[in-house]
């Protein structure tokens, strides 16, 4: 038998995740923990977009998306605790909502992290124990094969598979980041998508065939 804060996310999740998405952001978590006599829903999410190759790092949710995100989520939640039982007994009565962005300290568990962390530098440490400090440069596409980010590491880019990847977290920085590493990365990205773009386009004709 599932727990009773288990329950409350499988009923939960698909009217929160409708929401959110329905707000133009991706649900990044969603969390259902007892204080007391009611329970707590937390609701964490995030943009899902990530910056251009000539942008720098990705901005997050302004308070303005979170508020928006509030009131919506509320509203729903409130809604279908009337009109299904399951949802009703899930939340048995009060309980408190909470939306809020993923913080810095997040680890990057997920391609997408890895995307909105362009240009950041981030601390990593690899299956076998390595450790490797570096600023995060272009994704590829899961779909297309094992996941992998470039990194630039020093003066030398290099390229991680995430499959590999144990830990990484964002790091704070206090000043602008090295111009020859952006510069290094953006190429790298340009040259990835052109390459990918030339793939396809050789797919495309081959196909006509």
């Amino acid at each position: 038998m599932g727990s009773p804060t288990g329950a409350a996310v499988s009923a939960l999740s698909p009217v929160v995740s409708d929401v959110v998405t329905r707000a133009g952001f991706v649900l990044d978590e969603l969390d259902v923990r007892p204080a007391g006599r009611r329970l707590v829903v937390r609701v964490t999410v995030d943009s899902p977009d990530a910056p251009g190759v000539d942008d720098g790092p990705a901005g997050g949710v302004d308070l303005d998306g979170v508020a928006e995100v509030s009131r919506d989520v509320s509203a729903a939640v409130d809604a279908r605790e009337a009109e299904d039982p399951a949802v009703r007994d899930a939340l048995a009565g009060a309980y408190t909502l909470e939306v809020t962005t993923p913080g810095t300290d997040r680890p990057l568990t997920a391609p997408r992290h890895w995307r909105r962390a362009w240009l950041r530098r981030v601390a990593v440490t690899l299956a076998g124990g390595e450790s490797i400090t570096g600023r995060v440069g272009g994704v590829t596409d899961p779909e297309e094969g094992p996941a992998t980010v470039t990194l630039a590491v020093g003066k030398e880019l290099r390229t991680v598979a995430l499959d590999e990847v144990s830990r990484a977290v964002v790091e704070v920085e206090f000043k602008p980041a090295p111009e020859a590493e952006v510069e290094a990365l953006r190429a790298a990205r340009r040259e990835s998508a052109e390459q990918h773009q030339g793939t396809q386009q050789q797919d495309t004709e081959q196909e006509e065939r």
